[in-house]
Formats: C-alpha cells, sequence, structure tokens
C-alpha cells in the first residue's frame, strides 16, 4: 500500500542520503524514534531541530531491517491508515496523509518529500518492477544503490514468505 517513490524519498531525506548520524550509529534510514512501544536496542541523538532536543532511536541490524519496520511502523500505527496512507491514489496524497497523521515535525516535510520526489524522478518507481525502474530514475549512485538493494530484498522476500 505504499507507493515507492514515497518510501525512497522518505528514505533519501530522513538518511541524509545515507550520511545522517542514525544511519551511520544506528542503521536508521527513516529516523524512526524509539519510543516506549519499541522492545529493541535504541540509541540516543541530539535532535536539535525538534521540540524535544534529545530522542532515542531505533537501531536495526541493517538497511533491510530498517524498510521493513519502515512499511510495519506505518501499518500497525493506527493514525497512517486513519489518516488515508494506504487509500491513497498518488504520491502526493500518500504523503500528505504521512504528513497529517504526524510522521516528521517538520511542517514543511510535505513539500521537502515532493521535491525529491520530483527532482530525482522517483515516480518512475511506482508501477514499475525490477530493473527497468533503475533506468527511468535521473542518476545518482545513492539512489541507484537503493532501488538495486529494494529489488533484491523484495525478491528475496517473496522467495522466503512462499515457503
Amino acid at each position: 500500500g505504499l507507493f515507492p517513490s514515497v518510501v525512497m524519498a522518505q528514505l533519501i531525506l530522513e538518511s541524509g542520503w545515507g550520511k545522517g548520524k542514525t544511519v551511520t550509529g544506528a542503521n536508521n534510514y527513516f529516523g524512526i524514534k524509539a519510543d516506549s512501544s519499541w522492545k529493541g536496542e535504541k540509541k540516543l541523538f541530539n535532535t536539535p531541530n525538534d521540540a524535544i532536543k534529545q530522542n532515542y532511536f531505533r537501531v536495526y541490524p541493517s538497511v533491510q531491517d530498517s524498510i521493513t519496520d519502515h512499511n510495519r511502523f506505518l501499518t500497525v500505527n493506527p493514525r497512517y491508515p486513519k489518516a488515508g496512507v494506504f487509500s491513497s491514489t498518488t504520491p502526493e496524497e500518500q504523503i500528505k496523509a504521512i504528513a497529517k497523521a504526524g510522521y516528521a515535525e517538520d511542517k514543511d516535510y510535505y513539500t521537502k518529500v515532493m521535491s525529491v520526489i520530483n527532482k530525482y524522478n522517483l515516480k518512475a518507481l511506482d508501477g514499475m518492477q525490477g530493473y527497468k525502474a533503475i533506468g527511468q530514475v535521473k542518476s545518482h549512485p545513492f539512489v541507484t544503490a537503493l532501488i538495486v538493494a529494494g529489488i533484491v530484498f523484495s525478491g528475496y522476500f517473496l522467495i522466503t514468505a512462499k515457503r
């Protein structure tokens, strides 16, 4: 129920192109905080742009675990389906719903995510499969690496899910 363009743009923005402190220190590519429901490992980071200046973030063993938990996080938190995240028919509607549900404190979150989607032509990922999508996205090494990783991970997930 998530548009690949939205997920990719969130990952790019939240991870600082894979160089952000939550990525390098916790494999957390989506900036998901460790609230009281989180039972896994967590790590404290400074968050100067947030209302609370230090927050605990979820720690993941790998980028795949971060992507999987991002999807689960949006699915199991009732505020996201209630805001219309999974009934959205366009990436624009979906990111508006994600922002409306309170994913980020940044009041310009929608605009920033849409800017990444548009700048790197990430809508090419929506409705496309496999390596065809790579040729449709404007060239950037980080985006290409993430697409390839996502395709490999998706294939692995589908294969193991059928067993």
